[in-house]
């Protein structure tokens, strides 16, 4: 079970340094992509480090 948290919190800490690396690119398309990709992996996680 603790193995389980901890990558999500891995995933969490990932999307929100996707968040953090792609935010000023967001009038490009993959800059676009990739926030949104960091965005959803962030909410993801957080959904499941929430049960």
């Amino acid at each position: 079970m603790k193995k389980k948290k901890l990558l999500f919190a891995i995933f969490c800490a990932l999307g929100s340094g996707m968040v953090g690396l792609f935010a000023n690119r967001l009038n490009e398309v993959y800059g676009c992509i990739l926030f949104g990709l960091g965005v959803a992996l962030m909410v993801y996680s957080i959904f499941n480090l929430s049960k």
